[in-house]
């Protein structure tokens, strides 16, 4: 019972400050990451915004992912022993919450969270179906362009030159070869217009995702990450 209540008092914690909230914020997808004081994840922890219906809840890495909402939403959190937190998102799509005895830290934390395996996968093949190339196995085949390195050793990536003389790519095995259907291209955790500042010398990893909603609308037609040395 006591659960109970405390679960209704957040959903109308939330409510109440939506009034704080932008109303004309464009929807997109809200990762957060949820550690203690020392890092380390905590899982299982139920998030609620203001603005959406539902309870999301934290994974064993401490992530939860909450689609198609305003970037400027409003968290309610449920900690052990009943403590609630409610926490602004700030407008970042990448959110790390810290938590502390009686208090809460955010901050942006995008690449700790494409490390984790949103965004990137540890192995060359995954289940999923993303692809990962190391930066030597992108510079064996002799090309200095990324894409045109690529292409031919990922399954359903296609690349063309349109009539300006610039570059068309797909991965998802499209029939259309339009700008409207390229991929998400980012670099570093970046999100870029193309490749074409990047040597391919500097390339440690790349991942191909043929799906990758965790990018919201914009990686409808999937993306393409490079990870350079650091």
């Amino acid at each position: 019972m006591k659960h109970t209540l405390f679960f209704f008092l957040a959903l109308f914690l939330t409510a109440f400050v939506s009034s704080a909230q932008s109303p004309s914020a464009p929807a997109d997808t809200l990762v957060g990451m949820i550690v203690n004081q020392k890092g380390k994840s905590l899982k299982n922890i139920p998030v609620t915004a203001s603005q959406k219906d539902g309870v999301f809840k934290s994974d064993n890495k401490g992530i939860f992912v909450i689609p198609n909402v305003s970037l400027y939403e409003t968290l309610t959190m449920i900690l052990p022993k009943n403590k609630i937190f409610v926490v602004p998102a700030s407008g970042m799509s990448f959110l790390k919450i810290i938590i502390y005895e009686d208090k809460f830290e955010t901050a942006e934390a995008k690449s700790e969270i494409l490390d984790t395996g949103y965004g990137q996968v540890r192995k060359s093949r995954s289940a999923s179906g993303n692809t990962v190339l190391s930066g030597d196995e992108l510079r064996e085949t002799g090309q200095n362009d990324i894409l045109q390195a690529l292409a031919g050793r990922v399954s359903g990536l296609n690349l063309v030159y349109l009539e300006n003389g610039t570059q068309s790519v797909t991965i998802r095995g499209g029939a259309s070869f339009s700008l409207n259907n390229s991929p998400l291209f980012i670099v570093d955790g970046i999100t870029v217009d193309s490749f074409n500042h990047v040597n391919i010398n500097d390339v440690q990893q790349v991942t191909i995702m043929k799906e990758a909603s965790i990018y919201g609308a914009r990686g409808a037609n999937g993306a393409i990450l490079v990870t350079t040395k650091k």
